[in-house]
């Protein structure tokens, strides 16, 4: 029995030994368990310099960037500005240089500093690579100062990378969409094309510009830029609207152009006289907006009265503009024109049917009238054609009256005939002796001179060659300039009277005395004669608006300013500069008072050269 038990307890030893060696052995070969893995800190941040920094150095910024921090979460952004600009500048080795010229960006575009928020975080972003999610943020922070340009917070919203953190996209959608809603159909284009490739949001511009393209009868367009959206992930309502747009559905409140609308700015509670015209000049339009587009088009006229105050008239092109309608037609004056050009954000087209101040008002800004240089260097060729050897001018000094003169003289230089003197008399001047004069003078001198004669032999026209006098005026001038032509005598002196269109308006040749223009060459107006097609076209679409008789030329030109903004939308341009570019690639259009072309930005009508005969205009050729 003892040696059962022995042995048996020498079984149970031995097994202790044995676990306890089995544990043992796992521990050797198994070794220590694994320590956990340091948390995710990010990527490191950037430094702006990699060159060595002393320790002072690094503790005087990290100071600097505390009192920084502290100033920013206080409001006091100046000081937050000034000290982390400290740190970028002297600084730029320090461990928080890169943070603090990111903190300095923030505090700009709080302190309402967009440029200076944009130009720290582009140099931000430069640090970084290409792949790092805080991208999005710094795209972020600079849309966000770019409070009042949507085109440049879009510009920034597009380069958020895709693979952004969600949060950051969710936030630059909201902008995005926003932003974008505020551009014009040229702005989403350009957008579109300076949007890099690989945007986490660029179908937020393909909607728009889809909604856009369907808005001015593109259905293909429209289609092509829904399935690109849907294609790149457009979500929520711009999914929506994708989906709409395929099948050829335009968002609530958008309507395709098949309704145009236009407005007009008119002084109809202005002076009593200017009202009147107003109110005529407006039954034109109204009769070019029934009538020029057909039944292809609604044409719908928003009417707003600015009492003949160009202050007034400012801030109703504004509110004009803000409005959505396609071009404006009305300023009679010049002091409106110019106002209203320079009341425009986004280069809204304006059409006047009498101010002289189109090129004043800046680009988009036309006229009827004004100067024409074309017609002026026409009458320049006349003079070669004619064989004149000299010439001189009198005109005003209106810079419509000038610039006529300009382009005549540019003219005659290069026929090599020289202008012998230019006399230019005051705005509103009523007696022109000393112009008139003048020019006969220089005239008569220079023949004397050429010809070897003296005093006496002067009145032998038969001996003089031949010159004349260009006049260049306005035609409210022309009443009081003819007369005063006459009375000097200068057609004794073989001095022939070369004129442009002033001088054969129907109005002028009815007011004035025909013995004061006969003898004048001068340019006329093809198509403003009694009877022209266009003039008999406009009548009868007059009547049959009004149901009565027109009776007054008046109204025939609020029509043709009309006539050209119609003719411009006719082809459904999607933007002010589309109507811009159509507009100013008009040719021949056949009016009431004229055919009408855009040269250079400048309506001008056809011309041919007359005489002027007992009130009569003969054609020259």
């Amino acid at each position: 029995m003892r040696g059962y038990g022995r042995s048996a307890r020498m079984r149970f030893v031995c097994g202790r030994y044995v676990v306890l060696a089995l544990m043992l052995g796992a521990c050797t070969v198994a070794g220590p368990p694994p320590s956990a893995p340091p948390p995710d800190l990010g990527p490191s941040d950037p430094i702006l310099e990699l060159r060595p920094i002393s320790a002072g150095a690094e503790a005087r910024a990290a100071q600097l960037f505390a009192r920084a921090e502290e100033a920013f979460r206080a409001g006091r952004l100046v000081e937050a500005r000034e000290f982390t600009a400290e740190i970028v500048s002297e600084y730029p080795a320090a461990a928080v240089s890169a943070r603090a010229l990111l903190l300095n960006a923030r505090a700009a575009g709080d302190a309402g500093d967009a440029t200076a928020a944009d130009t720290a975080s582009q140099r931000y972003l430069e640090l970084l690579p290409a792949d790092d999610p805080r991208i999005a943020s710094v795209r972020l922070l600079q849309a966000e100062a770019f409070t009042d340009d949507a085109a440049v917070r879009v510009d920034r919203l597009m380069r958020i990378p895709a693979g952004a953190p969600a949060s950051d996209l969710a936030r630059a959608m909201v902008l995005a969409r926003g932003a974008a809603d505020m551009l014009e159909p040229e702005e989403l284009e350009a957008a579109r094309a300076n949007t890099p490739s690989d945007a986490a949001l660029s179908w937020v511009l393909d909607v728009r510009a889809g909604v856009a393209a369907l808005e001015a009868g593109d259905e293909r367009t429209a289609s092509q830029l829904a399935q690109l959206a849907l294609d790149s992930g457009a979500t929520g309502l711009d999914q929506a609207l994708a989906r709409g747009l395929l099948r050829g559905q335009l968002p609530e409140g958008r309507e395709r152009m098949t309704t145009l609308r236009i407005a007009t700015v008119l002084p109809i509670g202005g002076p009593p006289a200017l009202a009147d015209y107003a109110a005529l000049v407006a039954e034109g339009i109204e009769v070019a907006a029934a009538e020029v587009l057909g039944d292809r088009f609604d044409v719908t006229i928003t009417a707003r009265d600015d009492e003949a105050d160009p202050a007034r008239t400012a801030s109703l092109v504004a509110e004009l503009e803000e409005e959505s309608v396609w071009g404006v037609i009305g300023f009679l004056e010049d002091a409106a024109l110019e106002a209203a050009g320079q009341a425009r954000d986004r280069g809204l087209p304006l059409v006047s049917p009498t101010a002289r101040s189109a090129s004043r008002g800046g680009e988009g800004v036309y006229s009827l009238e004004g100067p024409d240089p074309q017609a002026a260097a026409s009458v320049a060729q006349y003079a070669a054609d004619q064989g004149y050897l000299r010439v001189s001018i009198v005109h005003s000094q209106a810079p419509e009256s000038v610039e006529e003169a300009d382009a005549f003289e540019l003219a005659m230089q290069s026929l090599d005939i020289p202008v012998v003197g230019r006399f230019a008399y005051a705005v509103g001047a009523t007696f022109f002796e000393e112009q008139i004069i003048g020019a006969r003078n220089a005239l008569r001198r220079d023949e004397i001179a050429a010809l070897r004669l003296s005093e006496d032999d002067t009145l032998h026209a038969e001996l003089l060659e031949p010159v004349a006098l260009f006049l260049p005026i306005p035609s409210e001038d022309v009443e009081f300039v003819a007369p005063q032509v006459a009375h000097y005598a200068l057609d004794t002196l073989a001095i022939d009277i070369l004129c442009t269109s002033a001088w054969t308006d129907p109005r002028v040749l009815e007011e004035l005395d025909s013995r004061h223009t006969t003898g004048v060459v001068a340019t006329a107006a093809v198509g403003l004669e009694l009877g022209s097609p266009g003039s008999l076209a406009f009548q009868d679409a007059y009547e049959r608006h009004f149901q009565r008789s027109l009776v007054s030329p008046v109204p025939a030109l609020g029509h043709d300013a009309a006539l050209l903004l119609l003719e411009a939308l006719r082809g459904r341009p999607r933007s002010s500069a589309q109507v811009r570019e159509a507009f100013e690639a008009l040719r021949d259009v056949e009016g009431a008072t004229g055919i009408f072309s855009v040269v250079g930005g400048r309506v001008v009508r056809l011309t041919k050269l007359v005489y002027i005969d007992n009130g009569t205009l003969v054609p020259i050729g």
